[in-house]
């Protein structure tokens, strides 16, 4: 009896602990359940004390544990992780990463422990009211943050834990505690009936309305897809929806959905015709442009696609896909171009498993690709009417010139000056892997492209105003020219669309909505479709490989030859773009140099600035703890976008911040960020190595855009004041 008189407050505690420590680990996503557990049984710990005194000291060791678990350090430095997090917390909407924010994550904790922590002591106190009070509020603050289905379960766990609670300490035999336990459940699942049949599945949709994939809100809805591209802007939503979840490999993929093949008037449109109908279950009909070598199972790559927030019916999968195992999807199509068609949109829940070809040539091999092209290439040489010569034939440039001179071929008349920039650009390349790194660099860093979601109106033909006035544009803009361009070189190609890779953990990459991306896919001859991304910042994939004209096996493999000499083959010597725009900005930068050209007072101003941001560089770079190096490396690179103009939230994600950096610098940020986030967040043995490295990528990248910055820009960038000023409010992306 003395044995079931300790357990009982804590048989009648655990339900309620358990529920508010629940409630607010939906608030994370991914959710560190691990982490929520220990401080549920710590939180239980003082309610096994006999008496009032043990409780109290048993609560004071609960709370320096708790701390500990919560900040994930010891509960001295708690405290200032907690006053960072308060800082985080108005900049972020749940749910959050807690990788990319761990003071608010220990935040969160902390604040669920406290309160768990005081329902248990009511309950170890007999005080009722105690217990409804803290279960109301641990469970009712988050479910109100979360807005969805989760109140339902949310609020009868909770009425739940009550009525167990009540039962179990009013009971005299725990035997007896069994009717409490019916009560709760027979609770629970009359909400869990009740939240299911109460909320529609895909009630909430975000069109993509002309390339605008978050045309209303964001959070937990469902969207839908619109193929055909449109270049009058994008919207992203203040915080992601996770679409869907793939268990993969550790090798960065683009997710694909469809593909857009044919180009007419000024865009390019998803143009698909059938090749087979079926059930979603078995090998796909053989693709003429996969090689024949690729088609061995043992070298496919498997993916499990687990769709969460994504209502379409084009069936997501990496490379080109030839098996598939999706039973749930029901009857399917298989299209031209290795896409698959469900005959409804997929719906929330569903799972299936597809085996791609995802070849990984190295970049010798490709340089070596001929420029043999298929009867069944050919579809992707056709720009309208025009049947374009491929790559390497006699007198191609003769022919494709011949076209913007027959009036049959009227409508290509307007994009003449994207055929002369390509064959101006690729005069050196002598394989089609060359023409098309040379393209892909040119729209990446050298042509002084600029992305933005919200470019300027443009007249009847989108794209040539990109290339030929404003250079300025997302995605569909970079993808659709360079696609037009590669088409003229005679190399196939084509737009394809779907998502960029996402985040990997624990052997799943987790992708939403703000990964929705379009790049070009180019044909080789004896390795099939490949990708190449052309969108500054959007393309930096993680894998140990890519074909991008930024990959270190290519500036490896090829940059000691006659092909890459990054100085000279990839200059653009043509000036930019003059629109009125940039004429004003080139006047300021005039102005600006005669006023430091002012003696005296101006310049020791300057001075006094420079020599202070210098400081402040050394005393951030030279911290020997890997953390608070982590720490100023970062704060250094929020300082030199800051003191660009660009507006940035200081409590960014590091992925946030390498995206930023490298839209603003213009240069490769994917080594920066990862050596940060582990020097940051990673295990303290390798910490030290990352910071370092992390150092010295900074140094790079802040080295490399000084070198090209315009004089002007450099020196308004080293004399900002910008970044000594607070930041108060950052707004949340």
């Amino acid at each position: 009896m003395a044995r079931a008189s300790h357990l009982r407050p804590m048989l009648a505690a655990a339900p309620a602990v358990g529920t508010i420590l629940a409630a607010w680990a939906l608030l994370e996503r991914p959710v560190s359940w691990g982490a929520f557990a220990a401080l549920g049984l710590v939180a239980l710990l003082p309610v096994l004390g006999g008496t009032t005194r043990a409780r109290a000291a048993l609560t004071a060791a609960a709370l320096l544990v708790g701390l500990g678990v919560a900040f994930d350090t010891w509960p001295h430095r708690a405290l200032e992780r907690g006053w960072q997090a308060l800082h985080d917390a108005p900049a972020v909407r749940a749910p959050f990463d807690p990788l990319a924010f761990p003071a608010l994550h220990g935040l969160v904790a902390c604040t669920a422990f406290g309160i768990a922590l005081t329902a248990a002591l009511g309950v170890a106190g007999r005080r009722p009211g105690i217990v409804v009070a803290a279960v109301a509020i641990g469970v009712g603050f988050p479910a109100t943050l979360l807005q969805d289905a989760h109140a339902f379960r949310l609020g009868a766990l909770a009425l739940a834990s009550v009525l167990w609670a009540s039962v179990v300490m009013r009971t005299g035999r725990l035997g007896r505690a069994a009717t409490g336990l019916g009560l709760a459940g027979l609770v629970v699942v009359a909400a869990s009936a009740t939240a299911s049949g109460g909320v529609a599945p895909g009630a909430t949709h975000v069109d993509w309305r002309g390339w605008d994939p978050f045309a209303r809100g964001g959070g937990t809805g469902d969207f839908r897809i619109v193929w055909d591209a449109n270049y009058n802007g994008i919207t992203f939503p203040s915080r992601p929806t996770v679409v869907f979840r793939v268990r993969a490999p550790k090798r960065a993929q683009y997710w694909r959905a469809s593909t857009l093949d044919t180009f007419v008037g000024d865009r390019w449109i998803e143009d698909l015709y059938p090749v087979d109908l079926g059930t979603a279950h078995g090998s796909l009909p053989a693709d003429p442009l996969v090689p024949a070598r690729d088609r061995k199972p043992g070298s496919w790559l498997h993916q499990q696609v687990t769709i969460d927030g994504y209502r379409d019916d084009h069936v997501i999968s990496a490379g080109a896909p030839a098996q598939i195992d999706g039973r749930a999807l029901g009857r399917v199509s298989f299209l031209s171009g290795g896409v698959i068609r469900t005959r409804s949109p997929v719906e929330s829940g569903t799972t299936y498993s597809v085996w791609s070809y995802a070849p990984e040539p190295g970049a010798r091999a490709l340089a070596s690709s001929p420029a043999r092209y298929p009867t069944e290439a050919h579809r992707y040489l056709e720009l309208g009417r025009a049947d374009l010569p491929g790559f390497g034939v006699a007198g191609r440039e003769r022919q494709v010139a011949g076209l913007f001179a027959d009036v049959r071929y009227l409508p290509l008349w307007a994009y003449r000056p994207l055929w002369r920039d390509a064959t101006r650009l690729t005069e050196r390349a002598r394989s089609p892997y060359e023409a098309t790194l040379l393209l892909e660099r040119w729209f990446r860093y050298s042509g002084r492209f600029t992305y933005d979601e919200r470019p300027p109106r443009s007249s009847s033909q989108p794209l040539v105003d990109f290339v030929e006035r404003t250079r300025i544009g997302y995605c569909q803009h970079f993808a659709g020219a360079m696609t037009l361009m590669l088409r003229m070189l005679g190399i196939p190609s084509r737009v394809a669309v779907g998502f960029t890779r996402g985040t990997w953990k624990s052997g799943v990459w987790t992708v939403t909505d703000y990964q929705a991306h379009a790049w070009v896919e180019a044909w080789f001859a004896g390795y099939g479709w490949l990708p190449f991304d052309p969108t500054p910042g959007r393309g930096t994939l993680s894998a140990g490989y890519t074909f991008a004209s930024d990959s270190a096996d290519v500036i490896r493999e090829l940059g000691a030859g006659r092909f890459l000499d990054f100085d000279q083959a990839f200059r653009d010597t043509t000036p930019p773009p003059q629109t009125p725009a940039a004429a004003a900005a080139q006047e300021d930068e005039h102005v600006a140099w005669w006023v430091i050209a002012i003696p005296a007072v101006p310049l020791a101003a300057a001075g006094f600035v420079a020599g202070a941001k210098l400081l402040r560089r050394s005393r951030r770079l030279r911290r020997r703890d890997p953390r608070r190096l982590a720490w100023g490396v970062r704060a250094e690179l929020v300082d030199a976008l800051v003191d660009r103009g660009v507006a940035v939230d200081p409590h960014a994600t590091v992925e946030t911040l390498r995206r930023t950096a490298e839209r603003t610098l213009a240069t490769p940020c994917g080594s920066l960020g990862t050596a940060l986030a582990e020097a940051r967040y990673g295990p303290a043995e390798r910490a030290g190595g990352a910071a370092r490295r992390a150092r010295d990528e900074l140094r790079r990248v802040l080295g490399y855009a000084r070198s090209t910055e315009r004089p002007g820009r450099r020196v308004r960038s080293a004399l900002s004041l910008r970044s000594f000023l607070p930041r108060l409010t950052p707004s949340a992306r």
